[in-house]
């Protein structure tokens, strides 16, 4: 009977558990629809859409409260002590009222609609009628704290009082420590100094006679400020400046820079583009007036004319903001009938405005005229160039040795390709070809291409007679990485020399009676062609190239017409700190060159924004030369010598000391780059089985390794080979071996 009535009673327990659980499911998956319909209106269909189209009109935008109140219900029906159902239902409604009741508040004070329902727009105007708009808010806010009191249990007042009880402890503590540090400080000054014990008098010889009075010690000298690469000018130098050139080589030893005069000269009286006195006056006039019409405080205190712009400096008012004057750039273009109008805002230095405003007949800009500058033809830097004129008509010039590394980036007809050509010719007229190389990369097969044949030309993968400026992007990628190997070959020369940069290294060869190294200059006239190709590769050389080679003497000159993200990557920007805008379409292609706006405001045809790392941004009038000029330089250059320098990969790598230190002969070496060639792959059994020991293999192996043949990258087991590296090394040290058999791959 007893198992009978135990069995009884589980039934009847069974049923109410049951319910329970059923009621807990039922409620869950209910505030879980709410939840969607409240956040998510257009994923719970049309019931979900309608409840959150009538809880929206209801309360406005407090409807998200209602499920964070409905979880908080739940949460507390778990708990055994906790609010009861009246409280919570009462305190969950007054807060969820108070809410819309402030946002009811906010919309009529800034004249919006539904943002607190049909519940907030009543409150608000009831209290707005009755207390006002400060008191309907006061009134809100008090309520939204009710709501937190009841439904959370909040007291107010405990919290008040405790608050003040900490900062009347907090107020005592700092008096009671107040008062012990003055009671010190007393006992300090009223206790009577002790007076010192007399110290030991020991007898100290006589210094020997001293015929002369010794000299005071010369003056530290005072700390020399070293500022950051400015724009060239003129050197104040007695006698002829020392320039850190390379070492002459014999072959270029009578060599002869061209002269000036294959460069047209600016006709006599060509005007000089400069507005004139009474036009200068007239647009004062017409700014003043134009920020009197706009009501702007402000005032015409400064004109600088130049050749190609005129710079008006605005000086405003106490309390007339520079924002205020800015915003009005394109009416201020209006009334002044200007193409574009660039603002400076402020001026660098001074409390004023800066507009620039295009002369009505700019002046030409020739190459000529800045390189017979003074700028120029005393410069000592190896590597300066023309830059153009200043706003104000100075001639200006940059060092690129000091940049170290240029990016050039504008529209089509900007001015980007006549930049390029006036940095190449200014190098050309200044530097022997055994001082300067150019490692000319032309992907269009326009611009550079006329450069072929100079004797300045240079490509570290091919030997001098083949030297051609690059058009493919692949051979383009393929020099860059061989460019990677020079600069990792001089650095190791640099060391043996203990030279910190290419001109130390070239005074201690000259020292030595040793040939010294050339700069390099990297030309590549437009990188998105290459970035499409080759990314990876251009990307990587380029970064190592621009973060390393500045010692060694390699400089890099980008240019594109794309200035966009993906081509101009993060990696890529952040080592060319020196950068030439010229006119762009928008103010987004700007940031992208120069980080900030203003290149969209340029004329073009030369007109170019010059930004080097710790100056201020500059605006500039490019040098103009002509393509029949370049084409006269080019002529005149080929006349004086063609392409001739040692090729790095094919110069002998392996010498006879190599050889011996690992046992190799020199037959067998070529033997084992032969066969590398015929089979397109390396490995150990391949050379053992052509050379019949394994110690041999593995000595030709580490050989092939160290100098440079083959190699392994990063994350791969599988052996890379520079096949050109080695063609080359076989054609220069073994012309007697046949390579024109083309090579196929045997790899299974």
């Amino acid at each position: 009977m007893r198992v009978y009535f135990a069995a009884q009673g589980r039934k009847k327990r069974k049923g109410p558990l049951f319910a329970s659980a059923l009621r807990w499911t039922v409620v869950s998956a209910l505030a879980a629809f709410l939840t969607c319909a409240v956040y998510l209106p257009d994923y719970s269909g049309g019931i979900g859409q309608g409840i959150h189209e009538l809880l929206l009109s209801g309360f406005g935008k407090a409807l998200v409260l209602i499920p964070l109140l409905l979880l908080y219900g739940l949460v507390c029906r778990f708990r055994i002590e906790g609010p009861g159902r009246l409280t919570l239902t009462a305190g969950s409604l007054l807060l969820l009222l108070a809410a819309s009741f402030f946002l009811g508040n906010l919309a009529a004070a800034f004249k919006a609609e539904g943002w607190g329902g049909a519940s907030g727009r009543l409150l608000a105007a009831g209290a707005r009628t009755a207390f006002g708009q400060t008191g309907a808010f006061i009134l809100s806010a008090a309520a939204f704290l009710a709501g937190l009191q009841v439904l959370f249990g909040v007291s107010w007042l405990k919290l008040l009082s405790s608050a003040l009880k900490l900062a009347v402890e907090d107020y005592r503590g700092w008096v009671r420590s107040r008062r012990e540090l003055r009671e010190m400080v007393l006992q300090a000054s009223s206790a009577k100094p002790v007076p010192p014990e007399p110290a030991a008098i020991v007898p100290i010889p006589a210094p020997a006679r001293i015929e002369a009075p010794a000299e005071a010690p010369p003056p530290a000298p005072e700390p020399v400020k070293i500022e950051p690469p400015k724009l060239a000018q003129p050197p104040k130098t007695k006698g002829k400046p020392k320039v850190p050139a390379p070492a002459p080589v014999k072959s270029f030893g009578d060599y002869r820079l061209p002269s000036l005069d294959l460069l047209k000269a600016r006709k006599a009286g060509a005007p000089s583009g400069r507005p004139s006195d009474g036009e200068i006056q007239d647009a004062i006039a017409q700014l003043d007036k134009t920020l009197a019409d706009f009501k702007l405080n402000a005032r015409v205190t400064g004109v600088s004319p130049g050749p190609v712009i005129t710079r008006y400096e605005i000086s405003p008012a106490p309390g007339v903001t520079v924002n205020s004057i800015v915003t009005r750039d394109d009416d201020i273009a209006l009334s002044m009938k200007a193409r574009s109008l660039r603002m400076i805002a402020p001026i660098p230095g001074k409390a004023a405005i800066g507009i620039e405003i295009p002369n009505r007949a700019p002046a030409m800009v020739t190459l000529r005229d800045v390189l017979e500058s003074p700028v120029l033809a005393s410069n000592p830097a190896p590597l300066a160039f023309a830059l153009g004129l200043s706003s104000d008509g100075t001639p200006l010039a940059a060092d690129l040795a000091s940049m170290p590394h240029i990016l050039v980036a504008g529209a089509t007809n900007s001015g980007k390709s006549v930049f390029v050509h006036s940095l190449i010719s200014s190098i050309l007229f200044r530097r022997r070809p055994d001082e300067v190389k150019f490692l000319l990369i032309d992907p269009k097969r326009i611009e550079l291409s006329g450069y072929d044949g100079i004797p300045h030309l240079y490509d570290p993968k091919v030997p001098a007679k083949e030297c051609r400026v690059i058009t493919n992007a692949k051979d383009a990628s393929r020099s860059l990485k061989a460019l990677v190997r020079v600069m990792e070959r001089r650095y190791e020369r640099f060391q043996d020399y203990r030279a910190r940069d290419i001109n130390a290294f070239n005074e201690e060869c000259a020292k030595r009676g040793e040939k010294g190294e050339f700069f390099i200059v990297v030309v590549i006239d437009e990188l998105a062609d290459l970035m499409v190709v080759a990314q990876d590769v251009v990307e990587d050389s380029v970064q190592r190239l621009t973060q390393m080679a500045r010692a060694v003497g390699i400089h890099i000159v980008i240019a594109t017409q794309r200035p966009s993200v993906d081509v101009l990557t993060g990696v890529i920007k952040a080592n060319l700190p020196s950068r030439v805008a010229m006119r762009v379409a928008s103010k987004i292609d700007s940031k992208v060159i120069l980080d900030t706006n203003g290149a969209e405001a340029l004329l073009g045809r030369g007109d170019l924004l010059y930004l080097c790392p710790g100056q201020d941004l500059a605006r500039i009038q490019g040098c103009f030369v002509s393509s029949h000029e370049v084409a006269t330089v080019v002529n005149d250059l080929r006349t004086k010598g063609e392409p001739d320098y040692p090729l790095p990969d094919a110069a002998g790598p392996v010498g006879e000391a190599d050889l011996s230190k690992f046992n190799v002969e020199p037959l067998e070496f070529s033997q084992a780059l032969k066969l590398v060639l015929e089979r397109r792959r390396v490995s150990q059994d391949l050379l053992k089985s052509q050379f019949g020991s394994s110690a041999r293999a593995t000595n030709l192996l580490s050989l092939l390794e160290i100098k440079g043949f083959i190699f392994k990258p990063e994350g791969s087991n599988r052996w890379e080979i520079q096949f050109d590296k080695i063609e080359d090394y076989l054609r220069t040290n073994f012309p007697q071996i046949n390579l024109e058999k083309k090579y196929t791959s045997d790899t299974p």
